[in-house]
């Protein structure tokens, strides 16, 4: 505490020597810290809006069939509950995603037609969990006093010219291969215009069965884990319990592949289930996520570079000129190491304090950039939450970094001290005169 005493008036009369330091710190750390929670809310906001179109963290596909009964779909459902065990935070969803662009299936709305490219029949009021995440611009995902309704995507709405409490018309092919039409009302619109979310519209599942004009089908089973995506060994887990009951295949195996195989499998016989992770659904956008995490570090990388390598210099230059006072202060009977501990502990008041303002102005930064509405750029609306963008703030990150800046720094600047603090009184005046 004596050190950091001396060190804050040190510091503080000689706050001229030492405002670039500070001003390099703290430019240094926002620009980092901003790349950082702005990188990682983007990849949330995907994240998010993938777990909106499959329904889960989590999807279970296969049993006897790929496409299953809906008595075959509940059955696996409660052994999906029986592995996950007693956890109130996990939701199991039964889903029918259909799939209109096969038989030219379209919406019509007073003489506008607009076509989907996945319409997903769904219980509203069992995912209101992952229903209430949406940014509805017009309404919202209760039925009220409706049994026939549809959530549509902002775009679609306006294609349509439809507004919450229109009924359109959905033209469809039964599986019988017959024409069938059924009105649906609008309950909800809702803000998304990425590829998971504008040609993508949710239907009541009862609805949609209705005008297939078939039995009750489920072609997927959702885990949704309301708190976050669960880990790899709670994956694990689910497998290992689910094997007991049903042949799995493994975890590592490729969607496609399974597919392959399953189709040539006689399934009517053995049950074999497949567990996939959300991740695994989407590998395809991991590339791009990878991407810009290699962006982000290359910006990091070079920011503890300038800040470490422009800190430790300008502070060596600063120090050389004190070595009178180096030299005084031994003649007085401090030691090496107290003078080392003052000039460290120096080192270190700026660096805390230029990283905390550097963090104060990275979090305005972040609010300022949220108020924009971003929607209007085409395809980058997969990155949005609700049209904007959301910082993702993670405090272990952050102080991970910010911990490797002032680690890094001090290192360099402990090479110079070691010479300094060497000098003798005799040797200081002569170096100075």
């Amino acid at each position: 505490m004596f050190y950091f005493v001396i060190a804050i008036k040190s510091i503080f009369e000689r706050r001229r020597q030492y405002k670039s330091l500070f001003a390099v710190c703290a430019v240094g750390v926002c620009i980092m810290l901003c790349a950082l929670m702005v990188t990682d809310g983007m990849v949330k906001s995907m994240n998010e809006k993938a777990r909106q179109y499959y329904g889960g963290d989590i999807l279970f596909l296969g049993g006897h069939h790929i496409t299953k009964t809906l008595a075959d779909a509940r059955e696996e459902a409660q052994m999906l509950k029986e592995s996950v065990g007693n956890r109130n935070d996990v939701k199991i969803f039964l889903r029918y995603n259909h799939d209109p662009e096969e038989h030219g299936e379209s919406y019509y709305y007073e003489g506008t037609s607009v076509r989907q490219r996945a319409i997903i029949g769904v219980d509203f009021e069992n995912e209101k969990d992952l229903f209430d995440k949406f940014t509805f611009v017009e309404g919202s995902y209760h039925k009220g006093e409706h049994e026939d309704t549809v959530l549509l995507s902002e775009p679609i709405a306006k294609k349509l010219g439809c507004h919450v409490g229109d009924s359109i018309t959905y033209f469809a092919v039964t599986y019988n291969n017959y024409a069938n039409t059924i009105d649906l009302v609008v309950t909800g619109i809702f803000l998304d215009a990425s590829v998971f979310g504008m040609y993508t519209s949710y239907v009541n599942y009862d609805s949609l069965i209705k005008a297939m004009d078939y039995e009750p089908l489920v072609d997927r089973i959702s885990l949704y884990y309301v708190n976050g995506k669960p880990s790899d060994k709670e994956l694990e887990r689910i497998h290992g319990e689910m094997s007991k009951k049903i042949q799995m295949y493994p975890l590592d195996m490729d969607k496609k592949e399974f597919y392959k195989d399953f189709r040539k499998s006689d399934t009517s016989v053995v049950r074999k289930g497949y567990l996939v992770s959300l991740d695994s659904t989407v590998s395809d956008l991991k590339l791009l996520v990878q991407a810009l995490k290699l962006i982000v570090a290359a910006i990091v990388i070079m920011l503890v570079i300038i800040i470490s390598v422009g800190i430790s210099s300008t502070y060596r230059v600063i120090v050389i000129k004190r070595s009178l006072e180096s030299g005084t202060l031994r003649a007085i009977g401090m030691k090496s190491s107290g003078i080392m501990k003052l000039f460290i502990s120096e080192a270190l008041l700026l660096l805390l304090s230029g990283c905390l303002t550097g963090f104060i102005f990275s979090a305005i930064a972040v609010k300022i950039a949220s108020i924009f509405d971003l929607s209007f750029i085409s395809g980058f609306d997969l990155f949005l939450t609700g049209g904007h963008l959301i910082a993702d703030f993670n405090p272990l990150k952050i102080a991970g970094y910010v911990a490797i800046i002032i680690v890094t720094t001090l290192v360099s600047v402990l090479f110079t001290l070691r010479k300094l603090v060497r000098i003798s009184p005799v040797g200081a005046i002569t170096a100075t005169t």
